[in-house]
């Protein structure tokens, strides 16, 4: 039976040297010490016993986070609506007077902006910006790190900042937030494919009309 016990063990370890999938390579590593640690104990081999209940909890506490984060990566899938309200309590308050001009196109991106109140201009797209909007993600991963827009303010307006080393160190380390912003990117950028579109059909109908 001892001896059952320990080609099991030893299977399981063979069998976790391949596995790619990070949480069932936890479940079985855990399965493994055990194996082991019955094994040991039967055996009266305590260095090996001691071994694998070391080994047991840091497994354990793995499991449980790699278990969190793909709970946080697959709601943050499943969302429907892209929202930055979460934001809030990790982020600088901020007021800005009417007419301030919150950054330059070409500027260094070195913050990302989450607009609770007022109004925002675009100047480059000629469109406004209403409160509950983010404003600033494309820049802070830009290769150059600079601002692809000019952004006023049209009226006196609240704002969050979450500044750029703290935005990156988010990003690394919740899952979810990652996702959201991956979406937001790729959300402006189809948006803005489909104004530029627009505008050309609409200029090359004003130029089949003349």
């Amino acid at each position: 039976m001892v001896v059952t016990i320990d080609y099991l063990a030893g299977l399981l370890t063979f069998v976790a040297f391949f596995m790619k999938h990070a949480i069932r390579l936890r479940q079985i590593a855990l399965a493994s010490s055990v194996f082991y640690m019955i094994w040991a104990w039967n055996a009266h081999l305590y260095p090996t016993l001691a071994l694998h209940l070391a080994f047991f909890p840091v497994n354990l506490r793995r499991l449980f986070q790699l278990t969190r984060e793909r709970r946080l990566i697959d709601e943050a899938i499943a969302a429907n609506d892209v929202s930055a309200e979460w934001l809030v309590d990790f982020i600088e308050r901020r007021r800005v007077a009417a007419g301030t001009i919150l950054f330059h196109r070409g500027d260094p991106a070195d913050a990302i902006y989450f607009w609770a109140g007022g109004t925002l201009w675009i100047d480059e797209l000629g469109i406004d910006l209403h409160p509950g909007a983010l404003l600033g993600e494309i820049g802070i991963f830009a290769p150059d790190g600079r601002r692809t827009q000019t952004v006023r303010a049209l009226e006196a307006s609240l704002l969050y900042m979450l500044r750029r080393d703290e935005a990156l160190s988010l990003y690394r380390r919740d899952p979810a937030f990652g996702i959201y912003l991956i979406r937001l990117i790729t959300r402006r950028l189809v948006e803005d494919l489909a104004r530029e579109r627009a505008a050309a059909t609409s200029g090359g109908a004003a130029d089949a009309s003349a």
